[in-house]
């Protein structure tokens, strides 16, 4: 037993209790609190002044008539001769108290709400697991038993469930509770680490995995996928069979008088590189294979062989596909890290529902937890 001292009362006293029954558990537990931090105090050591003390925390029209007949029925317990220090006299006030103004409809009301079903809100899994233990315990249900635990199982998000069934196995309502703890912190810390690898930016990035296109100098050479569809490995030719007939027209650009203003150069003076003839440009030259009329030649057509040499394609480099999708050509000379800072990053370009998708698939691989 705590030693006795007179001192001044500590702590945040309960609020006044007027007899409303939903707030009966929040008085009960505001009073063991300001009895706990003064556990050692006189007053709160002796049973018989504690219980007193406690009736002048309960005061109004609807519970008077209880203090009194409490009050009452103390006065004629020590009349009788009964220690003050009888521990009974507060368990006995203590019982009384909770016999009369319990609400009695809590129990219905927490078994209500368990029935219709409570669900995770957005991703704290720390406050669904508060709420519905404290509507376990008000419902009286037991923790282990199947129905509670499907019961907090179908509050969890469809994907945190999935995991927590795939990877750990959990039997026991503690095991289930511990699993979504550790999955739903994966998933947190894995958004984290994309979110940096974004560099913290809110602003919205165009969805798919493909860099985003720099602004083009109007002096620099054009190697986008169109100008570069007839390029192979290795080879410096162009294939005549995919080039319209009499080349490709000037796009327009420095040489051509500006990029996209329509305007085209006279080329009547203009000296061709290959035959040396005015009139037309060097890839328009009537004397290339591709602007011969020679159809048979054009079906024929095979790139020359690389001659056993591996072609060198930049990091940022691309070609297109069969289906005209664009290929992203990787470089086999970047270390595990730079592959894995490179893959993130096109993660963290990727659109909201990719990122899900992939947050949740890997949240649950062996190791991540050391990422």
């Amino acid at each position: 037993m705590p030693q006795a001292h007179q001192g001044k009362l500590v702590g945040e006293p309960p609020t006044i209790y007027d007899g409303d029954r939903k707030k009966t558990t929040l008085f009960i537990n505001e009073w063991e609190l300001y009895w706990a931090v003064n556990n050692d105090n006189a007053l709160m050591i002796n049973p018989y002044r504690r219980a007193m003390f406690f009736l002048t925390y309960v005061k109004g029209t609807k519970v008077n008539e209880w203090v009194m007949a409490v009050n009452r029925w103390l006065a004629r317990q020590i009349q009788g001769g009964v220690n003050t220090a009888d521990e009974r006299l507060w368990n006995e006030v203590a019982a009384s108290f909770t016999r009369r103004f319990a609400d009695s409809l809590a129990k219905e009301n927490a078994q209500s709400i368990l029935r219709a079903g409570v669900k995770m809100k957005g991703e704290d899994i720390d406050a669904y697991i508060v709420e519905i233990e404290e509507l376990i315990r008000l419902a009286e249900y037991r923790f282990d038993v199947p129905q509670t635990i499907e019961t907090f199982t179908d509050g969890l998000p469809t994907g945190l469930y999935q995991k927590v069934l795939e990877l750990d196995r959990p039997v026991t309502y503690e095991q289930w509770k511990q699993a979504a703890i550790n999955r739903q912190q994966d998933y947190i810390h894995m958004k984290a680490r994309l979110k940096a690898h974004r560099g913290g930016s809110t602003t919205p990035r165009p969805r798919g995995w493909m860099p985003q296109r720099l602004p083009m100098d109007p002096n620099a050479m054009d190697t986008s996928a169109g100008r570069t569809r007839g390029r192979v490995t290795g080879s410096e030719e162009m294939n005549p069979a995919t080039m319209p007939r009499g080349g490709y027209n000037p796009r327009g650009g420095y040489m051509q008088g500006g990029r996209g203003r329509g305007t085209m150069r006279d080329l009547r003076e203009v000296e061709c590189y290959t035959c040396h003839k005015k009139g037309h440009l060097s890839r328009n030259c009537p004397q290339h294979t591709w602007n011969q009329s020679n159809r048979e030649k054009q079906r024929n057509w095979t790139p020359r062989p690389s001659q056993g040499r591996e072609a060198i394609v930049d990091d940022r480099s691309t070609y297109e596909g069969e289906e005209g999708q664009p290929i992203v050509a990787r470089s086999t000379t970047q270390t595990p890290q730079q592959q894995a800072d490179s893959w993130l990053r096109g993660v963290a370009t990727a659109g909201e529902d990719v990122q899900e998708l992939v947050m949740r698939d890997l949240v649950g691989r062996e190791g991540f937890q050391s990422a």
